[in-house]
């Protein structure tokens, strides 16, 4: 006889950023909580991998080169569907202005690197719950 017993569904995460040693780290950070985590270098590898995959939340670099996370944001938030999936954005220029540009344009929040493993997933986890 054999039981189906229903899994929690795995939270998927996007992580945009053009710096492969910060995205290794934050994969790091949010695999150890069971996220599942897919990355991408710039916005438009982020959009691609947008049309093939759902992510519960996105968690994006404003400053790359091809596609900056203010352009991407932008253009995630005017597809279907995606007007309330919760977006972080990452810089690392801790100006007032720039947090307050990112919430005008669609992010839910804000982080300034560097930042403690601990507060990335206080966010995460406070944002998906």
């Amino acid at each position: 006889m054999s039981h189906n017993i229903q899994q929690p569904q795995q939270q998927t995460i996007l992580i945009i950023e053009n710096e492969l040693s910060n995205r290794i780290l934050i994969e790091r950070v949010l695999s150890t909580r069971g996220y599942r985590c897919i990355s991408a270098a710039n916005g438009r590898e982020a959009l691609a991998i947008l049309d093939r995959e759902r992510a519960d939340l996105i968690l994006t670099d404003l400053s790359m080169p091809v596609l900056d996370g203010y352009q991407t944001t932008q253009l995630i938030r005017a597809r279907p569907g995606m007007e309330r999936i919760p977006i972080i954005a990452v810089t690392a220029y801790a100006l007032d202005d720039e947090g307050e540009a990112a919430r005008e344009i669609g992010c839910t929040e804000y982080l300034t690197k560097p930042f403690k493993p601990r507060q990335l997933l206080e966010i995460v986890e406070r944002l998906l719950s």
